[in-house]
């Protein structure tokens, strides 16, 4: 796998003691058992900064989840939302707030710990702006070309739009906001901070595939999920980590994904992995074959959607 950007240097590391912050005289054969559990050539051994992160990434995002549900207790239906046959954007923007909050705050911990700029973990490198911006139109055009296939195919039909032109503006931008902080919140957890630290351990290629198999698992709970669409999820998975071992930045990922999310869900009114969004513009209607219309998963549970 070629890489004219070098993006992939950020995953080397240095070997040796100095890397670890120890002294040079101190060697890792004659350490102590202490040191060689907890610490290999690089500092922290991988698998006990992955554990970290997890651990604190869970303890911030149940204690927020905790406070902010007492905050909101007279304000049942913001939280109810999340719960029926449609999902608000209130609903949207109270969850993934959360989930990003946690993500950020445990990887700046961490970052903090290792020295490190938050940013290394995938929200830095040059052009951005410009990988975000490729993101978003390839993410809405690749999910047009599958609409347009369940639609040739007579597997998808679509209703247009039933409200007004100043209520699909509204609901079109507090949907886009919503998908960018799914898009941001989910690429940090998922291919920043765990990512490159299991790849210090295990080698990108394998941190890569395992964490992709973390991800198909998370949309496991999801509503008229089937398993294909778990399939498609672990393919985007391993879609986004290669933008970021290609181009060295998470943009071009959380550009796709967040376009990619609005487009089926907002645009087109599918099922988004089995959710159905609120105010949507279109409304969509599987038809036929589930393996091809993705039945109540929505187009990600076609078997088309694997092109």
């Amino acid at each position: 796998m070629t890489n004219p950007e070098g993006a992939n240097s950020q995953f080397d590391s240095p070997s040796g003691a100095e890397s670890a912050g120890l002294p040079p005289s101190v060697t890792f054969e004659n350490a102590p058992l202490s040191q060689t559990v907890f610490w290999g050539p690089h500092g922290l051994r991988a698998g006990w900064s992955a554990l970290l992160f997890a651990s604190i990434f869970l303890g911030i995002l149940f204690g927020m989840t905790a406070g902010v549900g007492l905050m909101l207790k007279h304000l049942h239906h913001h939280i109810r939302a999340m719960g029926t046959a449609e999902m608000s954007p209130a609903a949207g923007y109270f969850s993934e707030s959360i989930l990003l909050t946690a993500a950020l705050l445990a990887t700046l911990a961490m970052s903090l710990m290792e020295g490190k700029s938050i940013l290394s973990y995938g929200l830095g490198g040059t052009s951005r702006a410009r990988h975000f911006i490729t993101g978003l139109l390839t993410g809405f055009g690749f999910m047009s070309l599958l609409i347009g296939i369940l639609t040739a195919t007579h597997h998808v039909q679509l209703d247009a739009p039933a409200f007004h032109a100043a209520t699909l503006w509204k609901y079109a931008a507090l949907w886009a906001g919503v998908f960018l902080l799914v898009g941001i919140a989910e690429e940090c957890l998922l291919r920043g901070y765990l990512l490159f630290i299991l790849a210090r351990g295990l080698r990108f290629r394998t941190s890569a595939l395992l964490l992709a198999v973390l991800f198909a698992a998370l949309h496991k709970s999801n509503p008229g999920e089937s398993p294909f669409g778990l399939a498609a999820a672990a393919a985007a998975a391993l879609v986004f980590s290669l933008s970021l071992w290609r181009i060295g930045s998470l943009w071009w990922a959380i550009g796709f994904h967040a376009a990619w999310d609005w487009a089926q869900s907002f645009f087109y009114g599918t099922r988004d992995s089995g959710i159905l969004s609120q105010g949507h513009m279109m409304t969509a209607h599987p038809a036929g074959s589930v393996w091809l219309s993705g039945g109540a998963t929505g187009p990600e549970g076609s078997v088309w959607c694997a092109l």
